[in-house]
């Protein structure tokens, strides 16, 4: 059990199944789906796909200054701490400590990687926004903060291949590709690291 920052689910293991196993075109409105169970610790025929899964991804909240002819500003933003995606955030006010339960994985970037993205995404930001004069330009970090975020992992046989589809537990919106890229290489690296520490001598000591 660990203590991390982290944003709180909204979605719960049965409404991220009922979720997974809606009626749509792929199961011909349901006519061929199975029943999508939550996986339980210890019941290993609750893994036996389709099968949901809760985990934590990282990430990076970062408030960046900023300074305009007219005035200052700081401005909270959010970076990926996988696959680097960039985004205005809007919810550092639900962060808030808690034990989880659930696996967390690391992140992939540093913080000073996090930081440049974050610099380079506000710039993008700004220069869409409408108008030409007085844009604000980002002079300094404020403050860094890596969270987690939790999503609900469904796993399920696809030509007979297991695959996976990701739900964001706080939005309760489908991840898109780049989410599911992130969460299939976290578990890949999760795995790695699992078989290195299995194959590495107990007690083993270089000295």
């Amino acid at each position: 059990m660990t203590s991390l920052l982290c944003l709180p689910p909204r979605i719960t293991g049965q409404e991220a199944a009922r979720h997974f196993a809606r009626p749509r075109l792929k199961n011909l409105y349901g006519l061929i789906s199975r029943p999508v169970q939550i996986a339980e610790a210890g019941i290993p025929e609750s893994r036996i796909p389709p099968f949901v899964e809760c985990f934590w991804m990282p990430a990076y909240a970062i408030c960046l200054h900023a300074v305009s002819s007219q005035k200052e500003h700081s401005l909270w933003t959010s970076v990926d701490g996988c696959s680097g995606h960039f985004s205005i955030f809007e919810r550092i006010e639900q962060l808030a400590t808690r034990e989880l339960h659930e696996p967390a994985f690391p992140p992939s970037l540093v913080k000073e990687q996090a930081t440049e993205l974050a610099r380079k995404g506000l710039l993008q930001f700004i220069l869409r926004q409408r108008g030409q004069f007085n844009k604000p330009v980002v002079d300094r970090v404020e403050e860094i903060r890596l969270y987690y975020f939790p999503v609900w992992i469904c796993y399920y046989r696809r030509r007979r291949r297991l695959d996976i589809k990701v739900l964001d537990a706080y939005t309760g919106k489908s991840a898109g590709a780049r989410m599911r890229v992130a969460v299939l290489n976290a578990l890949a690296s999760a795995r790695k690291s699992r078989t290195i520490e299995s194959a590495s001598p107990a007690g083993s000591d270089d000295s």
